[in-house]
Protein backbone atom coordinates (compact mmCIF):
# COMPACT_ATOMS: atom_id res chain seq x y z
CA UNK A 1 0.00 0.00 0.00
CA UNK A 2 1.69 3.50 -1.21
CA UNK A 3 1.44 5.51 1.87
CA UNK A 4 3.21 9.51 2.37
CA UNK A 5 6.33 8.95 4.70
CA UNK A 6 5.22 11.29 7.10
CA UNK A 7 1.57 9.69 7.61
CA UNK A 8 0.80 8.58 11.11
CA UNK A 9 -1.86 6.11 10.57
CA UNK A 10 -3.27 2.98 12.31
CA UNK A 11 -5.74 -0.10 11.60
CA UNK A 12 -8.03 -1.04 13.86
CA UNK A 13 -9.94 -3.95 13.66
CA UNK A 14 -13.06 -4.34 15.51
CA UNK A 15 -14.49 -7.53 16.21
CA UNK A 16 -18.28 -7.48 16.58
CA UNK A 17 -18.69 -10.59 19.04
CA UNK A 18 -17.70 -12.58 16.24
CA UNK A 19 -17.82 -16.55 16.32
CA UNK A 20 -14.76 -17.79 14.44
CA UNK A 21 -11.31 -17.02 15.01
CA UNK A 22 -11.46 -13.36 14.12
CA UNK A 23 -9.35 -12.57 17.40
CA UNK A 24 -6.47 -15.42 16.64
CA UNK A 25 -6.33 -14.29 12.72
CA UNK A 26 -5.64 -10.48 13.27
CA UNK A 27 -3.43 -11.05 15.79
CA UNK A 28 -1.45 -13.93 14.18
CA UNK A 29 -1.33 -11.27 11.51
CA UNK A 30 -0.20 -8.35 14.10
CA UNK A 31 2.72 -10.50 14.91
CA UNK A 32 4.22 -10.50 11.33
CA UNK A 33 3.29 -7.72 10.17
CA UNK A 34 4.89 -4.01 10.56
CA UNK A 35 1.64 -1.95 10.42
CA UNK A 36 0.12 -0.18 13.27
CA UNK A 37 -2.67 -2.66 13.94
CA UNK A 38 -5.13 -2.55 17.31
CA UNK A 39 -7.33 -5.46 17.99
CA UNK A 40 -10.94 -4.30 19.23
CA UNK A 41 -14.05 -5.96 20.27
CA UNK A 42 -17.04 -5.22 20.79
CA UNK A 43 -20.04 -7.25 22.64
CA UNK A 44 -23.12 -5.61 21.29
CA UNK A 45 -23.75 -7.33 17.16
CA UNK A 46 -24.71 -4.38 14.86
CA UNK A 47 -22.50 -2.10 12.72
CA UNK A 48 -23.48 0.85 14.64
CA UNK A 49 -22.23 -0.53 17.70
CA UNK A 50 -18.54 -2.21 15.85
CA UNK A 51 -18.17 1.08 13.59
CA UNK A 52 -18.89 4.12 17.23
CA UNK A 53 -16.66 1.48 19.31
CA UNK A 54 -13.50 2.07 16.49
CA UNK A 55 -14.45 5.98 16.01
CA UNK A 56 -13.99 5.85 19.47
CA UNK A 57 -10.99 4.19 20.03
CA UNK A 58 -8.88 6.31 16.96
CA UNK A 59 -6.46 8.42 17.85
CA UNK A 60 -6.45 10.40 13.81
CA UNK A 61 -7.81 13.20 12.57
CA UNK A 62 -9.33 11.32 9.89
CA UNK A 63 -11.29 8.52 10.38
CA UNK A 64 -11.73 6.25 7.06
CA UNK A 65 -14.05 3.14 7.13
CA UNK A 66 -14.61 0.03 5.00
CA UNK A 67 -15.39 -3.45 5.52
CA UNK A 68 -14.00 -7.45 6.00
CA UNK A 69 -15.03 -8.02 2.56
CA UNK A 70 -13.21 -5.00 0.83
CA UNK A 71 -10.11 -4.67 -1.13
CA UNK A 72 -8.85 -1.07 -0.95
CA UNK A 73 -6.90 0.06 -3.92
CA UNK A 74 -3.28 0.50 -3.12
CA UNK A 75 -3.25 4.24 -3.06
CA UNK A 76 -6.34 4.77 -0.97
CA UNK A 77 -4.86 5.92 1.93
CA UNK A 78 -2.44 8.38 0.19
CA UNK A 79 -5.61 9.16 -1.78
CA UNK A 80 -7.74 10.25 1.13
CA UNK A 81 -5.16 12.01 2.96
CA UNK A 82 -4.42 13.83 -0.43
CA UNK A 83 -7.96 15.43 -0.25
CA UNK A 84 -8.72 16.09 2.64
CA UNK A 85 -5.47 18.40 2.34
CA UNK A 86 -6.24 20.15 -1.35
CA UNK A 87 -9.90 20.43 -0.42
CA UNK A 88 -11.66 21.46 2.49
CA UNK A 89 -14.21 18.98 2.79
CA UNK A 90 -15.62 17.04 5.86
CA UNK A 91 -16.60 13.54 4.43
CA UNK A 92 -15.19 11.73 1.29
CA UNK A 93 -16.57 8.86 -0.71
CA UNK A 94 -15.50 6.65 -3.25
CA UNK A 95 -15.53 4.30 -5.70
CA UNK A 96 -16.77 0.31 -5.11
CA UNK A 97 -16.43 -1.68 -7.96
CA UNK A 98 -17.53 -5.74 -7.56
CA UNK A 99 -15.99 -8.40 -7.75
CA UNK A 100 -17.50 -11.69 -8.47
CA UNK A 101 -17.66 -14.95 -6.78
CA UNK A 102 -19.52 -16.32 -9.90
CA UNK A 103 -20.64 -14.27 -13.05
CA UNK A 104 -23.02 -11.91 -12.46
CA UNK A 105 -26.83 -13.16 -13.94
CA UNK A 106 -28.40 -11.37 -16.15
CA UNK A 107 -31.66 -10.35 -13.96
CA UNK A 108 -29.11 -8.56 -11.19
CA UNK A 109 -29.20 -5.19 -13.50
CA UNK A 110 -27.47 -2.23 -12.31
CA UNK A 111 -30.22 -0.85 -10.70
CA UNK A 112 -29.74 -3.25 -8.00
CA UNK A 113 -25.95 -2.63 -7.48
CA UNK A 114 -26.48 -0.46 -4.50
CA UNK A 115 -28.07 -3.33 -2.62
CA UNK A 116 -24.54 -5.11 -2.87
CA UNK A 117 -22.88 -1.65 -1.91
CA UNK A 118 -21.50 -1.26 -5.12
CA UNK A 119 -20.88 2.60 -6.32
CA UNK A 120 -19.21 4.37 -9.16
CA UNK A 121 -20.09 7.64 -10.25
CA UNK A 122 -17.94 8.15 -12.93
CA UNK A 123 -14.56 9.61 -13.51
CA UNK A 124 -15.49 13.31 -12.21
CA UNK A 125 -15.09 14.18 -8.64
CA UNK A 126 -18.27 16.30 -7.39
CA UNK A 127 -20.22 17.63 -4.39
CA UNK A 128 -22.73 15.49 -3.49
CA UNK A 129 -26.48 16.92 -2.33
CA UNK A 130 -27.75 13.73 -1.06
CA UNK A 131 -26.18 11.27 1.39
CA UNK A 132 -25.79 8.50 -1.60
CA UNK A 133 -22.07 7.19 -0.65
CA UNK A 134 -21.80 3.93 1.59
CA UNK A 135 -20.36 2.53 4.57
CA UNK A 136 -17.81 0.23 2.46
CA UNK A 137 -16.16 3.44 1.41
CA UNK A 138 -15.99 6.57 3.07
CA UNK A 139 -13.71 8.86 5.39
CA UNK A 140 -14.78 11.83 7.55
CA UNK A 141 -13.27 14.15 9.75
CA UNK A 142 -12.99 12.68 13.52
CA UNK A 143 -14.14 16.11 15.18
CA UNK A 144 -17.83 15.62 13.21
CA UNK A 145 -18.64 13.08 15.36
CA UNK A 146 -18.18 15.21 18.24
CA UNK A 147 -20.30 18.02 16.84
CA UNK A 148 -22.91 15.78 14.95
CA UNK A 149 -22.89 12.89 17.51
CA UNK A 150 -21.96 8.93 16.36
CA UNK A 151 -23.88 5.91 14.54
CA UNK A 152 -27.68 5.58 15.28
CA UNK A 153 -27.47 2.21 17.21
CA UNK A 154 -31.20 1.54 15.81
CA UNK A 155 -30.01 1.24 12.76
CA UNK A 156 -27.09 -0.57 10.63
CA UNK A 157 -27.09 -4.47 10.11
CA UNK A 158 -27.93 -6.53 12.79
CA UNK A 159 -26.99 -10.57 12.98
CA UNK A 160 -30.64 -11.40 11.52
CA UNK A 161 -31.48 -8.38 9.78
CA UNK A 162 -30.55 -6.46 6.65
CA UNK A 163 -31.42 -2.72 8.50
CA UNK A 164 -29.45 -0.03 6.95
CA UNK A 165 -29.40 3.40 6.96
CA UNK A 166 -27.23 4.48 9.59
CA UNK A 167 -24.69 5.83 7.39
CA UNK A 168 -26.94 7.65 5.39
CA UNK A 169 -28.44 9.33 8.57
CA UNK A 170 -25.34 10.66 9.58
CA UNK A 171 -24.39 11.80 6.36
CA UNK A 172 -27.88 13.33 6.12
CA UNK A 173 -26.95 15.21 9.63
CA UNK A 174 -23.71 16.62 7.72
CA UNK A 175 -25.23 17.97 4.89
CA UNK A 176 -27.81 19.61 7.55
CA UNK A 177 -25.39 20.87 9.22
CA UNK A 178 -23.65 22.61 5.83
CA UNK A 179 -20.70 20.31 5.87
CA UNK A 180 -19.36 19.38 2.50
CA UNK A 181 -19.19 15.90 0.90
CA UNK A 182 -17.37 14.68 -1.64
CA UNK A 183 -17.34 11.98 -4.32
CA UNK A 184 -14.34 11.15 -5.44
CA UNK A 185 -13.30 8.46 -7.70
CA UNK A 186 -9.58 8.09 -6.59
CA UNK A 187 -11.06 6.69 -3.24
CA UNK A 188 -11.35 3.02 -4.90
CA UNK A 189 -11.99 0.33 -3.10
CA UNK A 190 -13.16 -3.74 -4.21
CA UNK A 191 -16.02 -5.36 -3.32
CA UNK A 192 -16.11 -8.97 -3.39
CA UNK A 193 -19.34 -10.02 -3.92
CA UNK A 194 -19.95 -13.68 -2.70
CA UNK A 195 -22.37 -16.51 -4.33
CA UNK A 196 -24.81 -15.76 -2.00
CA UNK A 197 -25.53 -12.75 -2.65
CA UNK A 198 -26.45 -12.78 -6.31
CA UNK A 199 -29.24 -14.85 -5.70
CA UNK A 200 -32.63 -13.55 -5.14
CA UNK A 201 -33.26 -14.61 -1.96
CA UNK A 202 -30.99 -12.46 -0.63
CA UNK A 203 -32.35 -8.93 -2.10
CA UNK A 204 -35.90 -9.86 -0.73
CA UNK A 205 -34.97 -10.37 2.36
CA UNK A 206 -32.98 -6.93 1.82
CA UNK A 207 -36.13 -5.24 0.78
CA UNK A 208 -38.36 -6.64 2.99
CA UNK A 209 -35.88 -5.92 6.40
CA UNK A 210 -35.92 -2.23 4.29
CA UNK A 211 -39.29 -2.11 4.40
CA UNK A 212 -39.85 -3.72 7.92
CA UNK A 213 -37.02 -0.82 9.53
CA UNK A 214 -39.13 1.72 7.61
CA UNK A 215 -42.28 0.58 8.91
CA UNK A 216 -41.02 0.36 12.84
CA UNK A 217 -39.23 3.95 12.79
CA UNK A 218 -42.68 5.69 11.40
CA UNK A 219 -43.43 5.88 14.72
CA UNK A 220 -47.11 6.75 15.78
CA UNK A 221 -49.42 7.49 13.56
CA UNK A 222 -52.32 9.24 14.70
CA UNK A 223 -54.20 9.36 10.87
CA UNK A 224 -56.79 6.10 9.44
CA UNK A 225 -55.26 2.53 9.99
CA UNK A 226 -55.48 -0.87 10.99
CA UNK A 227 -52.66 -2.04 13.37
CA UNK A 228 -50.72 1.17 12.78
CA UNK A 229 -51.08 0.48 9.30
CA UNK A 230 -52.24 3.64 7.66
CA UNK A 231 -54.91 2.96 5.62
CA UNK A 232 -53.25 4.89 2.03
CA UNK A 233 -50.12 2.02 2.25
CA UNK A 234 -53.21 -0.93 2.43
CA UNK A 235 -54.01 0.70 -1.43
CA UNK A 236 -50.75 0.97 -2.18
CA UNK A 237 -49.88 -2.68 -1.72
CA UNK A 238 -53.15 -3.55 -3.71
CA UNK A 239 -52.30 -1.44 -6.60
CA UNK A 240 -48.10 -2.88 -6.50
CA UNK A 241 -49.48 -6.72 -6.64
CA UNK A 242 -51.60 -5.74 -9.66
CA UNK A 243 -48.94 -4.03 -11.24
CA UNK A 244 -46.62 -6.78 -10.56
CA UNK A 245 -48.97 -9.67 -11.83
CA UNK A 246 -49.12 -7.67 -15.00
CA UNK A 247 -45.37 -6.92 -15.18
CA UNK A 248 -44.89 -10.78 -14.82
CA UNK A 249 -47.29 -11.44 -17.33
CA UNK A 250 -46.32 -9.05 -20.33
CA UNK A 251 -42.59 -7.86 -19.30
CA UNK A 252 -41.29 -10.36 -17.40
CA UNK A 253 -37.59 -10.08 -17.50
CA UNK A 254 -38.68 -6.64 -15.68
CA UNK A 255 -40.66 -8.60 -13.07
CA UNK A 256 -38.06 -8.65 -10.47
CA UNK A 257 -37.81 -5.13 -9.86
CA UNK A 258 -41.67 -4.96 -9.54
CA UNK A 259 -41.82 -8.19 -7.04
CA UNK A 260 -38.91 -6.18 -4.89
CA UNK A 261 -41.05 -3.52 -4.47
CA UNK A 262 -44.38 -5.25 -3.25
CA UNK A 263 -42.16 -6.87 -0.80
CA UNK A 264 -40.88 -4.25 0.58
CA UNK A 265 -44.88 -2.99 1.46
CA UNK A 266 -45.23 -6.10 3.43
CA UNK A 267 -41.80 -5.39 5.12
CA UNK A 268 -43.50 -2.23 5.73
CA UNK A 269 -46.57 -3.52 7.07
CA UNK A 270 -44.76 -6.20 9.55
CA UNK A 271 -42.87 -3.65 10.94
CA UNK A 272 -45.88 -1.44 11.74
CA UNK A 273 -47.65 -4.28 13.62
CA UNK A 274 -44.05 -4.57 15.48
CA UNK A 275 -44.34 -1.36 16.72
CA UNK A 276 -48.07 -1.29 16.93
CA UNK A 277 -47.90 -4.28 19.37
CA UNK A 278 -44.79 -3.00 21.38
CA UNK A 279 -46.14 -0.03 21.92
CA UNK A 280 -49.30 -1.53 23.50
Amino acid sequence: MSVPVNLSWEVIVVDNNSSDNTRKVVEDFVRSSELNIRYVFEGKQGHSHARNTGVKEAKGEIIAFTDDDVIVEKSWIHNIDRIFKEDYVGCIGGKILPIWEKPCPKWLTKDLYGYLALLDYGENPFYIDSPEIWGANFAVKSSLFQKYGYFDTTLGRLPTKLYADEETEFFQSLLKGGEKILYSPDILVYHCIPAHRIKKSYFRKWRYDEGELRGIRMGYYGYRNILGIPLYSIKQLIQELFKYLWIQIFYPQNAFIEQLRFIYIIGFFAGRIRFYIGSK
